[in-house]
């Protein structure tokens, strides 16, 4: 199941995947999730990019990434371990549950 309410471009969803996904989880801790990575990344936009550096980073036959791009990968991780902080206390059940960042044009 995924948060539908798309951001500013429709750049990425929140999904939550797991055993017996329900509404609360969506409405809630998927939304929370999506709202602490904005704020704490600063845009949409930002989350994304963020994102898809940190999945660069992550791959092995990637060529080199700049100091900067590593830095915005890792504002991704850290970011995504505050956000799930924050949301995962609204999941159901929060060891069968885990939220998933689809983006819109990976």
């Amino acid at each position: 199941m995924k948060d539908e309410t798309y951001t500013e471009e429709h750049l990425y969803t929140v999904e939550v995947e797991g055993r017996n996904v329900t509404v609360r989880d969506v409405m809630v801790a998927a939304f929370t999730y999506r709202i602490k990575l904005e704020e704490l990344l600063g845009s949409s936009r930002q989350v994304a990019h963020c994102y898809r550096l940190w999945r660069r980073l992550e791959q092995l036959d990637e060529p080199p990434m700049t100091r900067l791009d590593i830095k915005y990968a890792t504002a991704w991780r850290d970011a995504h371990q505050m956000a799930w902080q924050a949301a995962h206390v609204f999941l159901t059940d929060p060891h069968t549950k885990t939220f998933v960042l689809r983006l819109a044009h990976p």
